[in-house]
């Protein structure tokens, strides 16, 4: 089982990034997914593909096949980021 968490960081006062993270349930630490850039103006189009992407990616992969876990939400972004130099 798997609990969703959305992280959010401000790149700016236009920009922002929402990690898609997983807990895995019970107690085998945390996975980022994807993560999303949100411009501004927000675009409730760019918004519905980003909430279908998130569902499509869960459905094809199990969210520790696509990563390695990590025993924090800060350890598991910080490792997204490195892989994808965000």
């Amino acid at each position: 089982m798997y609990k969703l968490i959305n992280v959010f960081r401000r790149i700016s006062g236009e920009e922002a990034v929402i990690y898609r993270c997983f807990e895995l349930i019970p107690g085998r630490g945390f996975v980022v997914q994807s993560a999303d850039r949100i411009n501004l103006p927000v675009s409730m189009d760019n918004m519905r593909y980003h909430e279908r992407q998130l569902w499509e990616l869960f459905c094809e992969e199990a969210p520790d096949q696509r990563s390695v876990p990590y025993a924090s939400l800060e350890e598991a972004i910080a490792a997204f980021d490195a892989d994808f130099g965000n």
